[in-house]
């Protein structure tokens, strides 16, 4: 057993360069980012877990457009964070109720239809449903429709808030790039550290945040476009996207911090726990839901819980966590589309287990 095990040990670490290796041919982009220039236009979907309304993923689209990319949207019409990769199989999309975020933001009343365009820009598709279903519908219909093909790469966000480690299983924005690259499309998650919720207005600030993450982005999509690769190969190699995000930084800041090669980890500050009174939750009393009845609350890795439980940590300094909690680098995370153990560290397993 303890043979067993070092084996894998090795063997994870072999796959993992391997990984690293693959992916790093992203790396070998031009790390110094900022020097790099746009070489052919895209086709970019743009989808997200906060809603078509957020000014964050606007600002992008308005960014990427002025880059000389064309750009759709389709993003939920109301604000879905943490709803994973739910979907709603075999039920319509309803109506609007009239108080999604983008109904209010676009002026939509209650009983317009449940899927439809933001009345100032046509290539803006909000979807009465769940973060997945709208990055679907963008992938199957609009693409389709548009551009006769599918995105040359999707973007998820950038999100309200940072999807790191552990909390990404339960995130909209990353749920939506593991779907795109399952789908064998290039993709992106990004999320930004400031959580502020802001809608999108078209007086927008040339020097707001959401257009200084925009630039960030813009930066990794001009990266992307420019590294070698043979002639019609994909931006980024089949059945991986990245996981990136951009730590709380001074206004103006964005442009000293470093891209670093980091793995998402498996503990997180946002680690999701059910507490029997939610009263028992630190973040639930802050929050006002600090009330004598059960529910999921999130807190912090290495926290000791009410049952006696204490949440793991993931000390490796190439850990998501660790890295932007430091506020000095924005961290890019290689990800596999499926969960799926390959190569020497599945050999290694199955020779354990001893099954044929």
């Amino acid at each position: 057993m303890i043979q067993a095990n070092a084996t894998i040990s090795a063997t994870t670490r072999a796959t993992r360069a391997t990984v690293r290796q693959g992916a790093l041919r992203l790396a070998g982009w031009c790390m110094g980012l900022a020097l790099c220039t746009p070489a052919l236009a895209l086709n970019v979907l743009l989808c997200n877990d906060d809603s078509a309304a957020a000014a964050n993923l606007r600002a992008l689209k308005q960014t990427l457009t002025a880059a000389g990319h064309r750009v759709i949207v389709t993003a939920p019409a109301d604000n879905q964070s943490g709803s994973g990769g739910a979907l709603a199989f075999l039920r319509p999309i309803s109506p609007l109720s009239g108080h999604e975020r983008a109904a209010k933001a676009f002026g939509l009343v209650a009983g317009t239809p449940g899927v439809g365009t933001d009345p100032t820009d046509a290539d803006v598709f909000y979807v009465n449903g769940s973060p997945v279903a709208a990055c679907l519908y963008g992938i199957d219909v609009q693409a389709a429709r548009q551009w006769q093909a599918p995105p040359d790469l999707v973007i998820s966000g950038p999100n309200e808030g940072s999807n790191i480690g552990a909390i990404n299983a339960s995130s909209g924005t990353f749920n939506n790039l593991l779907y795109a690259v399952a789908r064998q499309m290039p993709a992106l998650a990004v999320s930004d550290a400031q959580s502020s919720r802001v809608d999108w207005r078209t007086d927008l600030p040339a020097d707001d945040h959401a257009y200084e993450v925009a630039g960030v982005v813009l930066k990794l999509v001009n990266a992307l476009t420019t590294q070698a690769r043979p002639p019609g190969a994909p931006l980024l190699p089949i059945g991986l996207g990245l996981n990136v995000n951009i730590p709380a930084h001074a206004q103006g800041g964005s442009g000293a911090l470093p891209f670093r090669w980091t793995r998402l980890g498996y503990s997180s500050d946002y680690m999701p726990v059910f507490y029997e009174k939610l009263s028992e939750s630190p973040l639930a009393v802050k929050y006002g839901a600090g009330v004598a009845r059960p529910g999921i609350s999130i807190a912090p890795g290495g926290s000791a819980l009410p049952s006696g439980i204490t949440l793991p940590e993931d000390d490796s300094a190439e850990a998501e966590t660790n890295v932007l909690g430091q506020g000095n680098a924005i961290t890019v995370s290689p990800v596999q589309a499926t969960p799926e153990v390959t190569g020497a560290t599945a050999a290694a397993l199955q020779r354990q287990l001893n099954l044929p």
